[in-house]
Order: structure tokens, then C-alpha cells, then sequence
């Protein structure tokens, strides 16, 4: 252990001495304050949204570049130079030499992230002084309710991805069941937000009606409200906690309104919010899980860098980190395709629906095997993005926090022992 540490302090110094680490740290903190002058179209949040969008992004930009060319040129450096070879003389385990180079690097990481997040939150907070918003009001985190279940009924009902389709006017309907919420609990109202996917016959629909039935299983008392929903854009229902009555369960039943308007949806394609937590707590775990993309980062470097050189070693990263944000893309290419083959018919979605093309089938079996079989062998980057947590107003739940660290442990279970055994096997005179 004390080898451990001795080998992540000097590596630590050398880092810093870096002039690379000083100038990520300038660049990062020139881009988060631009982003206080971006252009702002819409009501007073939008500024505050922007604010911590173009924040996080470039955090994590920034982590990341730092991550892979600190961690990627460090051990290809001291063999270079021979350091490696008058370490390796010594009583020093190589073992021991990749935990201590990887504990250095954390180190600096977390550094350069204290860095841009106290900077970040200092203009999220100066951004929300500025806007005319009563008791700072949109820096909340509302705490957000997955559905328990979901069923997809009725004679129009059609998977095509992992998008399920429904058609109005009595042809197919969606039932969503919502628990643990207890309005006792979390005064407040009762929001209920969907984002759709939106079809129609008639071609120049923006907008389609939809009817929300809620019920309570408690009570058995139904409400019933109608909303307009567009392609992909959140619509939202605000609702009194009395809506709840005694009970912590709530039944959404959703079906467009008129026939040949189709509605597209997934799990997360409703929500439900009852309460508030702080704001200055979801920003520190948001910064938490970001820090952990960093550590996975380093890890793939560091198995990179035991047998590759440093320009390889540094395009094989970017190439991993650029794959890993687009895995959504690969697993959901069939649902992308279907969509786009929607556009070519005159009917929209009800053409593929009832008559799947058969170029889009092809296509669909010929692309997706391949990039759905790579895309459980690469990491995906996404399991680690918080920007919408903080663009929507949602508390980050704890389980997010507990599934990324547990994600880049099973990832470094498999990288850390290879990376061990290539080193061990390298000769450095």
C-alpha cells in the first residue's frame, strides 16, 4: 500500500508540472463562463438551463481529454525516457506501479473537477440571482417516478424497436401504474409530464389530442383530462395532491383522441413528479457520476498504454469514448430506421405498422445484429449523462449514483488484470 501511494504522489507531481493540466484548466473555465453569454430564446429558466447545460458538457469534455491524455502518455513517457527500467530494478512490484499511476490519476482528475465544478455552481448561481425568478425557484430538483408497470393494448398496438405504437379513437390504449407516492411526504403538485412520439394521416399535423384517464385505486374515482402533444416535445399536467386521496398508487390510461393519430412510447416516455430536494445536493451527485466516466477513462488508458504507443494509445481512447456515446444510436437503429421508412408512405406510421417495408427489414437484420453485438462489448457513456437531470429540474436518485460505480468496476475487473499481465510480460530494455 505504501508503494501505492508513494508511486500516486509522484505521479501527481509530474502531472501537475504538466503544462497540458494548466491550460485544460483555463480552457474549461473560459467555456463554462461563455456560456453565460449564450444566446437565450424563451422565458427566464431558459438562460439557467443553458447555463448548466453548456456547464456539464464541458466538464465533462474537458475530464475527459485530461483523463485520456494524462492517464495514455504517462506509462509510454517513462518508458521512453528508461524511468520504467530503473523502477523496475527496485523491490516494486509492476502491480503495484499501474494502482499507483491510476491513483495519481484520480487524483488529478478530482482536482481539475473541484476546479470546474466550484466555478460551474458559482454561475449557476449568479445565473439564477440575475433572473427575475421569486425564491430562486428554478434551481429545484423535483423527485421524479418511474412506472412500475406498463401495458400496450388494443388492435393497433405495434412494437417496433423498443417503441410501442397506438392508434386513436378506440384502437389502442396504454395503462401505466405509478407507486411510492406519498404526498404526505412531499407537499406539493402533482405534475405529470409525457414526451411522445407523434404520427398522423393527416401530413401537416403538428399537434394531435390526447386523453388522460387517471385513476385511483383507492378511491376508484377517475378524472379525465385532454392535452396536445408534439413529435418528441415534453407536455405537461399539473395536478392537486388530492388527486392522490389516501393512496400512494396511480393508474395513467393514454390513447390519442381521433383515429389516424398515432402515438409512439417507451418507459420513459411518462413521468410523474411529487416533491422537491435541493439543488445544491443533485449537483454534487451529478458531479459524482461524472467523476466516475473519468475513472473508466483512465482505467481503458492505462490497459492502452501497456502495449500501445501514445498517438495509437490516445486514438484508441477517443475512438472507445466516440463509439460509447452513440450506443443508444446502435441499439435502437431499428426503431430509427422504421421511422424514417414511416416518412417515405403516404400514411405515415400505419403503413409500417400494418405493412413493414421490406428494404427497412433488411436493412434492420443486416445493420443492428452487428452494432447491437458491439454495442454490449464497448461501454456506454451514457449510463453517465446528468445534463438532463439538470435541464428537466430532476433529483438524481441514488441507485443512478451506485449503477455507475458499479458499471466502471465491472469494467475495470476486466481491463485491470489484462493490463497486469501485458505489463507483466514487457520488457523495457
Amino acid at each position: 500500500m505504501r508503494q501505492i501511494l508513494v508511486i500516486a504522489k509522484q505521479t501527481f507531481r509530474e502531472a501537475v508540472r504538466n503544462k497540458i493540466l494548466l491550460i485544460f484548466v483555463i480552457l474549461s473555465l473560459i467555456a463554462i463562463c461563455c456560456s453565460f453569454f449564450m444566446p437565450v430564446v424563451g422565458g427566464s429558466g431558459e438562460r439557467i438551463k443553458i447555463v448548466e447545460s453548456m456547464c456539464l458538457r464541458s466538464i465533462t469534455f474537458f475530464g475527459i481529454l485530461a483523463a485520456i491524455l494524462i492517464s495514455a502518455s504517462s506509462i509510454p513517457t517513462d518508458i521512453e525516457d528508461k524511468l520504467l527500467w530503473t523502477i523496475t530494478t527496485k523491490p516494486i512490484s509492476r502491480i503495484n506501479l499501474i494502482f499507483g499511476k491510476i491513483t495519481g490519476f484520480i487524483y488529478i482528475i478530482g482536482l481539475l473537477l473541484l476546479i470546474m465544478g466550484s466555478a460551474s455552481y458559482a454561475l449557476i448561481r449568479f445565473a439564477a440571482s440575475r433572473q427575475d425568478v421569486q425564491n430562486g425557484k428554478e434551481l429545484i430538483a423535483r423527485v421524479k417516478f418511474e412506472p412500475s408497470d406498463l401495458q400496450v393494448t388494443g388492435k393497433s398496438a405495434k412494437n417496433i424497436g423498443d417503441v410501442y405504437w397506438i392508434e386513436g379513437g378506440g384502437r389502442g390504449t396504454s395503462k401505466w401504474d405509478f407507486e411510492g407516492l406519498s404526498y404526505k411526504e412531499r407537499p406539493g403538485e402533482l405534475e405529470i409530464e409525457a414526451k411522445l412520439l407523434v404520427e398522423s394521416k393527416k401530413r401537416f399535423t403538428r399537434k394531435i389530442p390526447i386523453n388522460i384517464k387517471i385513476i385511483n385505486p383507492y378511491t376508484g374515482k377517475v378524472q379525465v383530462e385532454s392535452i396536445e402533444v408534439s413529435n418528441n416535445k415534453p407536455a405537461s399536467l399539473k395536478l392537486s395532491t388530492k388527486t392522490l386521496e389516501g393512496s400512494e398508487k396511480l393508474t395513467l390510461v393514454i390513447s390519442p383522441e381521433n383515429p389516424g393519430d398515432f402515438i409512439g412510447m417507451n418507459s420513459d416516455s411518462l413521468k410523474v413528479f411529487l416533491g422537491e430536494k435541493s439543488f445544491e445536493y443533485n449537483f454534487l451527485k451529478g458531479l459524482t457520476i461524472i467523476s466516475s466516466q473519468f475513472i473508466l477513462m483512465i482505467v481503458i488508458a492505462t490497459l492502452g498504454s501497456t502495449f500501445l504507443s501514445l498517438p495509437v494509445n490516445i486514438l484508441f481512447c477517443l475512438f472507445i469514448f466516440f463509439c460509447g456515446n452513440i450506443i443508444d444510436f446502435m441499439r435502437d437503429l431499428s426503431t430509427v430506421i422504421n421511422v424514417f421508412g414511416a416518412h417515405e408512405h403516404d400514411h405515415g406510421i400505419s403503413d409500417v405498422v400494418n405493412k413493414p417495408n421490406t428494404i427497412v427489414f433488411f436493412l434492420n437484420y443486416i445493420l443492428k445484429k452487428p452494432l447491437l453485438a458491439l454495442s454490449y462489448v464497448l461501454p456506454n457513456f451514457k449510463n453517465f449523462n446528468v445534463g438532463h437531470y439538470f435541464i428537466d429540474s430532476i433529483n438524481i436518485p441514488y441507485r443512478k449514483i451506485f449503477a455507475s460505480f458499479g458499471y466502471v468496476l465491472l469494467y475495470a475487473l476486466i481491463c485491470l488484470p489484462l493490463s497486469f499481465v501485458v505489463f507483466k510480460r514487457r520488457e523495457f530494455t
